[in-house]
Formats: C-alpha cells, sequence, structure tokens
C-alpha cells in the first residue's frame, strides 16, 4: 500500500493510521515530514507571535515539539520492555510520532487562527505574543491545550491498546513517569545544566 494512507485517516480514525504504519513502518520518512512540519510551524509561529524570525528562537521551538513526542515515546518504549512487552520498536515510535504530531497541527492551526486575528483583524493589531500577555487573551489557547492534552492521552492509550498489547492501568502509569521524566529533562535542557 501507499505510505500516504497513514495520513489520509489521521485525524478522523486514528486507528486505521495505526494499523497502516503495523503494516508497514517507515519511521526515516515520517521523521523527515515531521522535521520539516516542525520547522515550518516554528517559523510561521515566530511571525505571527513576535512579528520577527530569529533562527535561535526557531531552533529552540523545534527542540521542544520533538522533546514533546519524542522523548515520552522513547522513555515509555524502555518501560514496556522493561516489563517484557514484545512488539515493533519502529512501529511503536512511528506511531507515537504521527499520532502525537497530528494533535500537535491542530493546536498550531488554532495558533495561526489566533495570530491571524491579533495581527491582522484585532483593535488595536499587535502581535499574538502581546495580545496573550499584555491583553490576557491566552484563555481560548489553555482551552485548545486541554483538548490537545486529551486528544493525545486517547491516542496514546489506542497505541498502546494496538501495538504494544498492554493494559490500560500500565499504559497510563509508564506514560505519566515518561512524561515526568521527560519534563525534568527538558527543564535541565533549558536551564542550561546539560
Amino acid at each position: 500500500m501507499s505510505y500516504i494512507n497513514r495520513f489520509k485517516t489521521l485525524f478522523h480514525r486514528p486507528s486505521d493510521s495505526v494499523q497502516e504504519i503495523i503494516s508497514n513502518p517507515s519511521f526515516l520518512k515520517t521523521s523527515t515530514i515531521i522535521i520539516i512540519c516542525t520547522i515550518v510551524y516554528t517559523t510561521i509561529a515566530e511571525l505571527g507571535l513576535f512579528n520577527s524570525i530569529m533562527p535561535h528562537f526557531i531552533a529552540a521551538y523545534s527542540i521542544i515539539l520533538t522533546i514533546i513526542w519524542f522523548l515520552p515515546t522513547f522513555i515509555s518504549m524502555v518501560f514496556f520492555k522493561i516489563i517484557r512487552r514484545k512488539f515493533n520498536t519502529e512501529s511503536y515510535i512511528e506511531a507515537n510520532a504521527l499520532l502525537i504530531f497530528s494533535v500537535i497541527t491542530l493546536g498550531f492551526i488554532f495558533l495561526l487562527i489566533f495570530m491571524i486575528y491579533s495581527n491582522f483583524f484585532a483593535d488595536p493589531k499587535r502581535t499574538a505574543y502581546f495580545a496573550m500577555v499584555y491583553y490576557n487573551q491566552w484563555y481560548p489557547l489553555a482551552l485548545v491545550g486541554v483538548i490537545g492534552a486529551i486528544l493525545i492521552i486517547h491516542r496514546v492509550i489506542k497505541i498502546g491498546r494496538i501495538i504494544v498489547k498492554a493494559k490500560i492501568y500500565q499504559i497510563i502509569i509508564i506514560w505519566l513517569l515518561a512524561a515526568l521524566i521527560s519534563i525534568y529533562i527538558a527543564y535541565l535542557i533549558f536551564r542550561g545544566w546539560l
């Protein structure tokens, strides 16, 4: 089957995308697409948030987006291997990368709408960062963030059930530990302690 099939159902039937990934894993292609999209997303976001583009901020935002999906995925994979679950690691990493990235893409679309409104239609016109910090307009984005977190939890459980064949409580405990470890590592990275 065509590689593109995993994208056809990504947003409305993620289980079908997972089945396509299981039957034909291709993490190299998927990670290339994610890297390109991450750079595009962060460039557009920086332009909309600050009306300027700085390469070091683009790199920092790209690292943040990568940390959001890669670190907890990798750490959870290690934990699942420790509890002796047998599964295809390439399929597991690709499925998590793609499904979490689809949620990030939805979040980016809402951020893009907010940036267009703030920069072109608001009165007075202002950057999205200025609107959020000085006009307290971060509530809609916080709501989108909560919805995004619920979607990620749902998709992580779905992948754990389909690929790893783990019980729900195992998936929740392992991903909670993986998320806490990832947050701590991200904190150390961005505080400059590593």
